[in-house]
C-alpha cells in the first residue's frame, strides 16, 4: 500500500478571518486543516470527503423548548396568582424550574 506523504503549506489569516475559520471547524466538528484542505481540493476538481454534520432533530428540540416555555408559563402564573404557597410547594416550585434549566442546558450542548 502506498503512504501518502504530505507538505506543509503555510498561509496567513486575519483574526476576523482566523476565528471564522476556526468556528466553522468546530460546527462541522473537523480539524482545521481537514477543512481547509478539503476546500482547496474542492476548489482544484479533485473529489472531495463528505462532512458529516451532527443530527440535529431541530423540530425535536423545538417541541421540547417550547413545552419548557409552556411549564415556565404555568409556575410564573401560580406564583403570581393571590394563592399563598406552602414551603413544600415552593420547594416543589423551585426544583421545577432546577430540572427545567437543566433541561434547557441539556438541549443547549446539542446544538
Amino acid at each position: 500500500m502506498k503512504s501518502k506523504t504530505y507538505k506543509r503549506v503555510v498561509f496567513n489569516l486575519s483574526l476576523e478571518h482566523r476565528e471564522l475559520l476556526k468556528n466553522q471547524c468546530q460546527f462541522l466538528q473537523v480539524s482545521v486543516a481537514f477543512f481547509v484542505r478539503n476546500c482547496v481540493l474542492e476548489k482544484l476538481g479533485q473529489p472531495i470527503i463528505e462532512v458529516k454534520r451532527k443530527d440535529l432533530d431541530i423540530k425535536n428540540y423545538t417541541t421540547q423548548l417550547l413545552k419548557i416555555g409552556n411549564n415556565l408559563n404555568q409556575v410564573a402564573h401560580n406564583l403570581n396568582t393571590d394563592s399563598k404557597f406552602l414551603i413544600a410547594d415552593q420547594k416543589s416550585v423551585l426544583k421545577d424550574i432546577d430540572d427545567l434549566k437543566n433541561h434547557i442546558l441539556e438541549i443547549n450542548s446539542k446544538l
